[in-house]
């Protein structure tokens, strides 16, 4: 409490809005702000510089917002300042989303299995086909002075399951970084980041026509290797879009509640009576 007393106190003595032994900090017409209000404003460790800096920022932009809304207030016509209709809209809005998504996540079935879908796939298959390679990725970072650097630039493309366990091996021993992503699908852009100086457009182009680069650092080389790859625009592996598809699936089944959820209010709106709908010769 006193260190926020003399930060208040530094950051507002010079406009004389607050004494020291004061609750009150700022006020706007009959709007004020209190020393409770801001009491938890303040990190730990953080200087009283920057304290101070953070408080009047505080308060300015508490200030600002009652300041504008006076202004508003003195500025805009009777019309303009007519919020209701408005107000009503967000409410009704807000109030129907509300209710939505209380209606579906209580029916919403949210199993969902590998038949369908595998199914969803192949019956969107044009949806899965991205302008980007999709691979499985093998990065090592080794030092250009590396006393195994010869072995690795002519192991690091292995695909044997004894020489990749071997040259997983030595660089786990001897390597800056042996990376093969979990052995998951990945699409190009995420892998040119995995490589300083590399981006998606020049890995796009390098491994359009090869699975295997070399990228020469300061010091030190990258070692990529696609183990796997799919081309730009061709149908993305089912492994890849599993998440995408079991979104998609639960999105169309919270449209089909909702859906039938419309359906029966109609009905039952006409059967009660709620809703009467007149033609145009009444």
């Amino acid at each position: 409490m006193k260190r926020l007393l003399l930060i208040l106190f530094a950051s507002l003595a010079v406009s004389g809005c607050i004494r020291p032994e004061s609750d009150l900090v700022a006020r706007v017409g009959d709007n004020v702000l209190r020393m409770k209000d801001i009491r938890g404003l303040l990190p730990e460790g953080v200087s009283p510089a920057d304290s101070a800096a953070m408080v009047q920022q505080y308060i300015n932009t508490w200030a600002l917002a009652h300041l504008k809304l006076m202004k508003a207030e003195e500025m805009l016509s009777a019309e303009e300042k007519d919020v209701k209709a408005e107000v009503e809209e967000y409410r009704s809005n807000l109030l129907n989303y509300r209710f939505e998504h209380s209606y579906t996540e209580a029916r919403l079935d949210s199993t969902i299995t590998d038949e369908e879908m595998r199914q969803y796939y192949a019956d969107h298959s044009q949806s899965y086909k991205y302008p980007y390679i999709i691979a499985k990725a093998r990065i090592i970072t080794l030092s250009q002075n590396s006393p195994n650097y010869d072995i690795v630039k002519k192991t690091y493309a292995a695909t044997g399951e004894e020489e990749v366990a071997e040259l997983r091996e030595l660089c786990t021993s001897y390597a800056e970084r042996y990376e093969e992503f979990g052995g998951n699908w990945l699409p190009m852009p995420t892998i040119a980041k995995a490589v300083p100086g590399l981006d998606a457009e020049s890995c796009e182009t390098i491994f359009r026509g090869g699975d295997r680069y070399i990228k020469v650092g300061d010091g030190k080389d990258y070692f990529i290797f696609l183990t796997e790859k799919v081309p730009a625009g061709a149908l993305a592996p089912y492994e890849y879009c599993r998440h995408s598809i079991a979104d998609a699936i639960l999105i169309n089944r919270k449209q089909d509640i909702l859906t039938q959820l419309e359906q029966d209010l109609l009905q039952e709106g006409v059967e009660s009576k709620k809703l009467i709908i007149y033609s145009a010769d009444e």
